[in-house]
């Protein structure tokens, strides 16, 4: 059973859980994730809008799917090998994987939603800061990770629950940032496959807990794998 409250899947009271994360703290970065945040806010500003978002979910996506790699990748070693593989290897594996997939499913709806949102609204995309760097900071953060995931997987996991917890905040303090989301209506086609939300303000409010669940999935595992309680 898990020590932790999910909301994803879940009708919540959005302004409610809101405020419990902004009540809380985000979680201590690594000296890798603190040079990100800092080269994001020297390219893109430390304004919370929504471009920058944009990029932030684009590299969102990178660890799922070096897990999700790195663990079929595992799979081959095993089953290609001289030794039968037990069940319980290809049961750890599949988890990896199964974490991997509907996490990234899920930042990947976030990126498509704010890349709609900004084409509704006109906003020019530079291809130096929106084509060329998002590749660049995407590429170099996938390797990081699956580089991490080989040589040790509980590395991965918890810069991911602090990359995530930073995310959580981030989100948050940007519906502290524009009150005036809260009259700003929304709306794209790619609600298909997201939570129905009515204003930018609760837009924001759902990806930050969503965002909050991937922290604590991978906190969880983090101590799953090690058998160590996380620290902050």
């Amino acid at each position: 059973m898990s020590k932790f409250e999910y909301t994803i899947g879940k009708e919540v009271n959005l302004k409610e859980e809101w405020k419990k994360t902004l009540q809380g703290k985000e979680l201590h970065s690594n000296f890798i994730l603190r040079f990100m945040y800092l080269a994001m806010d020297i390219i893109y500003g430390k304004g919370r809008e929504i471009d920058k978002f944009l990029v932030i979910e684009i590299l969102a996506r990178y660890p799922y799917w070096a897990w999700e790699t790195g663990s079929y990748l595992r799979l081959t070693r095993q089953y290609a090998g001289p030794e039968y593989t037990k069940k319980s290897n290809f049961e750890d594996a599949w988890h990896h994987i199964d974490i991997a997939r509907k996490s990234q499913d899920n930042e990947q709806w976030h990126m498509c939603i704010l890349e709609d949102l900004m084409r509704q609204r006109g906003m020019k995309r530079n291809f130096l800061m929106h084509f060329i760097l998002p590749r660049f900071l995407a590429f170099g953060y996938y390797f990081l990770t699956r580089i991490m995931y080989r040589i040790q997987p509980s590395w991965s996991f918890d810069m991911n629950t602090r990359f995530e917890s930073h995310a959580e905040w981030e989100y948050a303090k940007a519906v502290e940032d524009h009150p005036q989301w809260e009259e700003e209506e929304i709306d794209t086609e790619y609600f298909e496959y997201y939570p129905n939300v009515k204003t930018l303000a609760d837009l924001f409010r759902r990806i930050s807990l969503d965002e909050r669940d991937h922290k604590f999935e991978s906190w969880e595992e983090y101590e799953r794998i090690t058998g160590r309680e996380f620290k902050p």
